[in-house]
């Protein structure tokens, strides 16, 4: 039954089973197969062959049509995709082609992830219907029945009934418990709100310890996301650089479209690289950087040395220390630039030589903890040198460890020392997410986005530190200590996010969830288990059965970011706002993607605005509190208000022109307008590129304008510049009164994780645990989306990355199944033993699906977070930092039989009564 005949169409594709699901996707797995293979797919799937077609131009040929798709992974690369949609079904993918695919206007291709999504829109993990889990009745305590939360079966409900559950037991937990026994883990239950508020959970997650400084020590949050955003030069000034250092990044793996392209293109111009970490990775070895190895969590300590070498080789020959900018545009490097405001007769010079501990913080110093040669301490410092002209990309990996609570601090003081900032070839910035490899203020914007109105939470102190959620659960109290991301940017307010410590009582007894997979995504999963076990109803909404909605008692089915309708003639408009209206915003700074419905709704899944509208109609309140504007109109919105920059570089302009043709087609409030491209031919196209060359006024040096007139263009700081000794940072985090000792506003060493390793450090004793586990993005998912793609499972196995010194000793070869373990749990990974990552450290890749043997405890799936406990993940000084990569396990070759591929396996699903 080939894929174009009214077979599989639309209506009977979604009738079909999970198995006949299954058979649809392995239809389009088998694109290339041969002719003589050909085989018809059985109704049940049980049976299925590959299937063939002839070539892609007999199913191009007027059967169907190409849409812009969206790609919602929040990995950062942004990129465009297009599917080919027969019938309802999409039996294609491709990505960006419509224009020619040049410097000034690269194509913005996808990567394996985005090219393996109809996999995961037409998966058989899809969820079609409201469930409830079979035991779970409303009224709490032993109706709960929460000891058979993972293990029970599902039964199919109605919507109308898994609303009334889900307000009644609202109200009821509401009335009789008050708003702390409500926990909310996801972003968008501002309904919430309207019953009294809700504890809400508060953690860095991405950033670790690089999100506090920056608003105080001179560089910045852009946004309120994104640390170091912006901060970096964008992609046409990379070619500039002599020197291009990848701190702890890897984009050809965690930003997979276009980053690891711009940076190659100044590789072609020049520029050397350097990759700093504890491995060579690939994109690393596509740049052929020298590696400069750093153990996990160490960078400090490497830092710290690297500045003592500048100050010395300065001293010894010159050239080095870029003294003018330092005493210009910085304060509290030396004893002669001290910041006004300063409380301690300290800097950070003299620190760095020992004048207040008695330890220089030489190469040999450092070596012992950090493991980095000595040589290659001063080779890095040298590079560093005030000559050349050299930008620092960092990803924020190296700060998810404990002791890195001055690492974004310490790295601006090393560039700040070199002088590199505020012209061509010069930069330290982030390189992450939507600001991979591509600094800079947007020069496409979309207009308001924005869909809920933001309802401030009435309940005093809600927030729970992340690291600590489950245990705060638990033990049925929590300390607050204010929000990270709260009003970063009051410069008035000198503790505007943070505060005092205080804690709480609180009677947990419901948990909601928001297409965020907590449970899969957050440390510590076996107390989480226990966690949601103890509730007396956990609600999740999403389009995908996760381990999550596995744990749940009520599963709401929403729409993917593939569907909705804009034709009136095909039904009532709609629009998921799981994505389309979500994340749509993300794009770098050169372009924007007009991301639209790909099929129409499938199943029984609704958006969630419908969701939260019944339910607050339910509960007798008004959801035009939340929802003032409708999703249709919202989505209008971002068209109408988009922007792109003018030829002057200054000025913004209208992007889209809109008649009212267009506004009556989606019955919304609009006003026809004239821009540089019309909505029809937006829509067809998916994406509009802002066309770039190396002598326009668009490049963006960072700080440009304050290096030029520092007076004119102060940093948002109490001096007006950079701050190596920061007043405002230590005040703020020592108020919280967490941490054991004082911070210094300058940067320092603190202990380590590579020290923790040891029971005793000095005498060089390994403790139980004696190796540090960290988790890099993976190719193979976005966090824990698109893990359950055939082609990408079959493609990345997902191994556990050791050394070979490392395996040698425990006589485990490639391919090996190993079981890690901790005091907190235990995992099965095959190996995969390489050259290229330090000893005493392994990599086991962030974001699988858990697999958990009932009986013996351990994750098939290799779950990073079944070995990572609160004790690991919490910083000492900012304890709403989360430092997960500061896991401490050990591993030995598995006395059991070999773990199969993932891609052999049956993935895990709700299965009915």
């Amino acid at each position: 039954m080939a894929l174009l005949e009214k077979s599989v169409g639309r209506r009977n594709f979604l009738k079909g089973t999970a198995a006949a699901a299954a058979a649809v996707a392995g239809a389009g797995l088998a694109g290339c197969a041969p002719k003589a293979k050909e085989e018809s797919l059985s109704n049940t799937g049980a049976d299925a062959k590959p299937h063939v077609v002839e070539s892609d131009t007999a199913i191009n040929e007027g059967a169907g049509k190409w849409v812009a798709a969206e790609c919602w992974g929040n990995c950062g690369g942004r990129c465009l995709n297009k599917v080919y949609v027969v019938d309802g079904v999409v039996v294609r993918q491709k990505t960006d082609d419509f224009q020619d695919d040049t410097v000034e206007t690269p194509q913005m291709r996808s990567c394996p992830r985005g090219h393996s999504l109809r996999q995961h829109i037409f998966g058989i993990n899809r969820l079609k219907y409201p469930l409830k889990r079979k035991s779970w009745q409303p009224g709490g305590g032993d109706n709960s029945h929460g000891d058979k939360r993972g293990i029970d079966e599902w039964e199919r409900i109605s919507w109308d009934e898994a609303l009334d559950y889900i307000a009644a037991e609202l109200k009821r937990v509401y009335d009789n418990y008050g708003p702390r026994s409500v926990v909310n883990m996801g972003q968008e239950w501002n309904l919430l709100n309207l019953l009294g508020g809700r504890c809400q959970w508060n953690g860095t997650e991405s950033y670790g310890n690089w999100f506090n400084a920056p608003i105080r020590i001179g560089t910045s949050v852009e946004n309120g996301e994104y640390p170091n955003g912006m901060m970096a030069n964008d992609r046409l000034d990379l070619q500039n650089a002599d020197t291009i250092v990848l701190y702890g990044t890897n984009q050809g793996w965690h930003s997979a479209g276009n980053p690891a392209y711009y940076i190659r293109l100044a590789k072609e111009a020049g520029a050397e690289f350097i990759s700093v970490g504890p491995d060579y990775n690939v994109t690393a070895a596509m740049m052929d950087a020298k590696w400069i190895r750093v153990r996990p969590g160490t960078d400090t300590v490497f830092l710290l040395a690297v500045a003592y070498e500048m100050i010395r080789l300065d001293e010894e020959k010159g050239d080095i220390v870029d003294w003018d900018f330092l005493h210009s545009y910085c304060v509290g490097f030396d004893a002669e630039s001290m910041p006004e405001d300063a409380k301690l007769d300290e800097n950070f010079r003299d620190y760095v030589l020992g004048a207040y501990d008695d330890t220089p913080k030489t190469p040999e110093w450092a070596t012992r903890i950090c493991g980095t040669p000595t040589e290659d301490i001063t080779w890095f410092a040298g590079k560093l040198g005030k000559k050349d002209n050299v930008t620092l990309m960092h990803s924020y990996a190296p700060a998810r460890y404990k002791g890195s609570i001055d690492l974004n601090q310490l790295m601006m003081t090393i560039t700040c020392m070199g002088g590199h900032m505020g012209r061509p070839g010069n930069a330290c910035g982030s390189s992450f997410n939507i600001e991979s490899a591509n600094g800079g203020p947007h020069l496409v914007t979309w207009g308001n986005v924005s869909l809920a109105s933001s309802i401030p939470n009435p309940l005093e102190d809600p927030y729970i530190c992340k690291p600590e959620i489950w245990k705060c659960i638990l033990e049925g109290k929590y300390t607050c200590r204010g929000a990270y991301n709260g009003h970063y940017a009051d410069p008035e307010v000198d503790n505007a996010f943070l505060m005092p410590q205080k804690e709480y009582e609180f009677d947990p007894r419901i948990i909601v969830s928001d297409f965020h997979n907590p449970l899969q995504a957050t440390e510590d999963i076996n107390l989480g288990i226990q966690a949601f076990r103890k509730m007396e109803l956990v609600v999740e909404i999403d389009y995908h059965f996760t381990l999550t909605g596995q744990y749940a008692d009520i599963i709401l089915p929403c729409l993917s970011p593939w569907e909705g309708n804009l034709d009136k003639s095909q039904g009532d408009l709609e629009l998921s706002t799981t994505g389309t209206l979500r994340i749509s915003k993300k794009t770098n700074r050169d372009m924007v993607l007009a991301l639209q419905p790909v099929v129409l709704p499938m199943y029984e899944n609704k958006n969630e605005t419908w969701i939260h509208t019944e339910i607050m109609k339910r509960l007798g309140l008004d959801p035009k509190e939340v929802f003032p504007i409708s999703d249709i109109q919202a989505y209008y919105d971002k068209f109408a208000g988009a922007t792109v920059v003018d030829d002057d570089g200054v000025t913004y302009k209208t992007l889209v022109t809109i008649t009212q043709e267009d506004i009556d087609a989606w019955g919304v409030d609009g006003t026809p307008q004239e821009g540089v491209i019309t909505l029809k031919e937006f829509l067809e196209r998916g994406i509009y590129t802002m066309p770039r060359r190396p002598d326009d006024n668009l490049t963006h040096i960072a700080y440009k304008e304050f290096i030029e007139d520092p007076e004119a263009n102060p940093r948002n700081t109490a001096s007006g510049k950079m701050e190596i000794y920061c007043q405002s940072k230590a005040d703020q985090i020592n108020a919280i009164g967490y941490a054991k000792e004082p911070l210094k506003p300058y940067p320092t060493y603190h202990v380590t994780t590579y020290e923790e390793s040891f029971s005793d450090f000095e005498g060089q004793q390994k403790s139980d645990y004696p190796f540090i586990m960290y988790q890099p993005h993976y190719l193979r998912r976005a966090h824990t989306n698109f893990d359950n793609n055939t082609w990408t499972r079959e493609a990345f196995q997902n191994p556990v990355f050791i050394n070979s010194q490392d395996a040698q000793e425990k006589g485990i070869q490639d391919g090996d199944t190993v079981l890690i373990f901790n005091e907190t749990g235990k995992v099965l990974r095959k190996a995969s033993v390489l050259e290229t990552l330090v000893p005493g450290c392994i990599a086991l890749p962030h974001g699988s699906r858990s697999y958990i043997d009932p009986e013996s405890g351990i994750d098939y799936g290799g779950n990073e977070n079944m070995l990572i406990s609160a004790y690991h993940s919490q910083d000492p000084f900012f304890p709403q930092s989360d430092c997960y990569n500061s896991c401490l396990v050990d591993f030995e070759l598995y006395d059991g039989d070999p773990i199969p591929d993932d891609v052999d396996k049956e993935p895990v699903m709700w299965t009915e009564a």
